[in-house]
């Protein structure tokens, strides 16, 4: 106990240091995409208190997998029951294209709310939709070439093609540095260099909201340099505040400045910054975050990897994939904290969710 508070001060002490030592560039520098959940809520507070049932908000903060390709009514009303307001899909959604239309269709008609339906599409190996022109493009692909036109077009065209079957939320782009092969994620990340993945970023960034789409930054803080993959273990990595600032956090802070609404939360764990909890349920990485100037909504990775996460978090989006059962657990054991909800409605209210 003892060990966490000393940790979550230190973290306060260091970041505070850091801006006034440096004459606080990065937060001067941060444009703040997501200024828009600062301003006055405009009734969404009452919104939150009076108008949404505990049910209701746990929901707001749940982003689920279904088992089907065609809608049955057994996963409509599980959805409905649980009042989820977000969907992700992973290749065993999709066959083709028409099929794919339909059931994006019959999600958003079934549950009649402005929903958010994410994807992973990345290019390269990491490809939910087999017919995207630009599916073989993968990261390290596009960073090798330290493109910005080339890298903006690529990712311009994506958002578009996702927007017209109905996609209104991407899951990237992935901001980790891979500093060596050995990395998991070497062939997803768009290089090596700090600067040159920070500038692909922007790139990406800047694609992605001026087609429309929802940008997911992640694996904050960075998963770059372990080897180990964080769907089967917590990667355990010992950068200090000093390097993850002057580093590891460089192309989040680009991506931020560039106008990305959400970051994912990696399933890691920094004993420099939370010994005994990984990122993805910490709130002491929303303080980083914060310093940082990211003002929008954080999400997990995927709860049901590693197979040892037993609760979601109230202060976020859960992205939970699994069986009705596994998903249904995972609901249950959100505490829901209503600024968070109201940050959330305020992002839906203030971008078109098309």
């Amino acid at each position: 106990m003892m060990q966490n508070i000393f940790t979550n001060t230190l973290v306060t002490l260091y970041i505070l240091f850091f801006f006034l030592f440096f004459g606080c560039k990065t937060a001067m520098n941060v444009k703040y995409a997501s200024i828009l959940v600062t301003n006055e809520t405009n009734g969404v507070e009452d919104e939150v208190n009076i108008k949404l049932s505990i049910d209701e908000k746990k929901g707001l903060l749940s982003m689920v997998s279904i088992p089907d390709s065609v809608l049955s009514n057994k996963t409509l009303d599980f959805l409905l029951s649980n009042q989820v307001s977000g969907i992700v899909l992973f290749s065993y959604n999709i066959i083709n294209e028409t099929q794919l239309r339909k059931l994006i269709s019959d999600l958003k008609n079934g549950l009649k709310k402005d929903l958010l339906i994410a994807i992973d599409q990345e290019g390269g190996s990491v490809n939910r939709i087999s017919w995207d022109k630009n599916a073989k493009y993968s990261a390290r692909y596009i960073g090798s070439k330290n493109d910005y036109d080339y890298a903006y077009k690529i990712a311009y065209e994506r958002s578009k093609f996702l927007l017209d079957l109905g996609i209104n939320v991407i899951l990237g782009p992935v901001c980790d540095i891979a500093p060596s092969r050995s990395s998991y994620i070497y062939e997803r990340s768009f290089g090596t260099d700090s600067a040159i993945v920070s500038r692909m970023i922007e790139a990406t960034v800047k694609a992605q909201k001026d087609a429309g789409i929802i940008t997911v930054l992640k694996h904050f803080p960075g998963l770059g340099s372990t080897a180990i993959d964080s769907h089967i273990n917590f990667p355990v990595i010992n950068h200090d505040l000093e390097t993850l600032l002057t580093n590891d956090f460089k192309p989040f802070v680009s991506g931020i400045n560039s106008g990305a609404e959400m970051v994912m939360l990696g399933h890691i764990i920094n004993k420099n910054i939370d010994p005994d909890t990984p990122a993805s349920l910490s709130k002491n990485y929303l303080k980083l975050l914060d310093g940082i100037g990211f003002t929008g909504i954080v999400l997990t990775d995927d709860l049901s990897m590693t197979g040892e996460i037993k609760n979601g978090i109230g202060w976020g989006v859960n992205i939970i994939s699994g069986d009705y059962d596994f998903i249904q657990e995972k609901i249950d054991s959100i505490n829901p904290l209503d600024d968070y909800c109201e940050k959330l409605i305020m992002i839906k209210k203030n971008i078109e969710v098309k």
